[in-house]
C-alpha cells in the first residue's frame, strides 16, 4: 500500500487521519489522490487557521478553475474538497461543504474505435517486437475492456485458468468483479503462464512483472503500447498513436454490437456491461458508447419490434 504523504500546516494531522479513515472503509487511497489533499493543505496552510479548518473563502478559492486547467482536473480537486468536507463535519467541525455538481465535467472529446482487423495487426507487430508481458497486456485489454491500472495490478493468483475467470480487485470505486475469459484469451493466458514459469507460483507474484520483478506502472505500460500502435499504424485522427484507453472504448462498443445482433434488449445489455466494465451505473457505460453509423442501424432495427409494443407502432 502506498505510504500517507505529509500534509502541511497545523491541520495537516485531520489530512492524516482522513487518509487513515478513507483506508479503514477499504479504499486505497492512491498517491495521485493524496497529491491534490497536499494541494488543498498547502493552500490552507497560507491562510490563518480557521478553527473549522475550511473556510467559505477557502472553498471560494479552491473550487475555481485556474488558469489553463483541465475541467477534469478542476472537477476531481473539487471532489476531493468535498469528501474531506464532509469526513470534517462528521467529526464536529463545521466547515464550509462544495455544493454538490458544482462543476459537470462535459467534453466533445471521441474515442478512436479500434477495428477487429485493426487489433489483429498490432498484435501481429506486437507478437514480434514486443515482450511476453505487453502481449498479454494487450490481450487483456482487448478481450476484457479493463483499465490498463486494472490489469497492471494484477497477480498470478487473480488468473484462474481452472475456472477461465480474472479477479480484478479493489478497482476504481472500490469495486471487485470477477470476469470470464474468452476461449482464446484463456488459451493465450495458460501459454504464457507456461512460458513465464508462473504455473506453480501463485500467490501475490505481479502476472506482468517488469524486469526487476515490480508491478509495473502504468503510465510506463502506456509508453510502451503506443509505440507498438504507432509501428502498427493504428493512429488517431490527429495522426497520433491511440491511447491505451482507446481499447476500453473500442471493447464497450463491439461487446454492445455482439449482444444486440445475438438478440439481447438493449435495456438488458447496458447494466449488464456495466457490471462487466466495473461501473456504478448505466450512465458510466454510455460515456463509452460513441456509435458508428453502421452500428446505431443495427441497434436501431434490432430495437423496433419492441418500440412497436411499447408505442404501438408511431414514430
Amino acid at each position: 500500500m502506498v505510504d500517507i504523504l505529509v500534509f502541511a500546516g497545523a491541520h495537516g494531522e485531520l489530512f492524516t487521519g482522513y487518509v487513515r479513515y478513507k483506508r479503514s472503509l477499504g479504499y486505497s487511497i492512491s498517491t495521485g489522490y493524496q497529491y491534490v489533499l497536499r494541494e488543498i493543505a498547502r493552500f490552507i496552510a497560507d491562510y490563518p487557521v480557521d478553527p473549522d479548518v475550511v473556510s467559505r473563502v477557502a472553498v471560494e478559492k479552491l473550487t475555481s478553475r485556474k488558469p489553463g486547467e483541465a475541467v477534469s482536473t478542476q472537477c476531481k480537486r473539487i471532489a476531493i474538497l468535498r469528501q474531506f468536507c464532509l469526513w470534517l463535519a462528521s467529526t464536529g467541525y463545521t466547515p464550509a461543504i462544495p455544493p454538490e455538481g458544482l462543476v459537470r465535467d462535459t467534453t466533445d472529446f471521441v474515442p478512436r474505435i479500434v477495428a477487429a482487423s485493426e487489433m489483429a495487426h498490432i498484435l501481429a507487430i506486437a507478437d514480434r517486437t514486443a515482450s511476453e508481458q505487453r502481449r498479454l497486456l494487450l490481450r487483456l485489454l482487448w478481450c476484457c475492456g479493463i483499465r490498463s491500472g486494472e490489469a497492471c495490478a494484477l497477480a498470478v493468483s487473480d488468473l484462474d485458468i481452472s475456472a477461465g475467470t480474472i479477479l480484478i480487485r479493489h478497482a476504481k470505486g472500490d469495486r471487485t468483479r470477477l470476469l470470464p475469459m474468452s476461449a482464446s484469451l484463456w488459451e493465450y493466458a495458460s501459454g504464457y503462464l507456461e512460458r513465464c514459469g508462473l504455473t506453480a507460483e501463485g500467490g501475490t507474484l505481479p502476472l506482468m512483472p517488469t524486469a526487476r520483478g515490480n508491478v509495473p506502472r502504468s503510465n510506463n505500460a502506456g509508453a510502451a503500447l503506443s509505440g507498438i500502435f504507432g509501428r502498427a499504424g493504428v493512429l488517431t485522427r490527429q495522426g497520433k498513436p491511440i491511447r491505451p484507453h482507446d481499447l476500453r472504448h473500442s471493447y464497450a462498443v463491439h461487446a454492445l454490437e455482439k449482444m444486440v445482433d445475438n438478440g439481447t434488449d438493449i435495456y438488458v445489455a447496458l447494466p449488464l456491461l456495466a457490471t462487466y466494465m466495473g461501473h456504478a451505473d448505466i450512465t458510466s457505460t454510455e460515456y463509452y458508447l460513441r456509435f458508428t453509423q453502421d452500428t446505431l442501424l443495427r441497434i436501431i432495427d434490432a430495437q423496433q419490434q419492441v418500440s412497436q409494443r411499447v408505442f404501438g407502432g408511431a414514430s
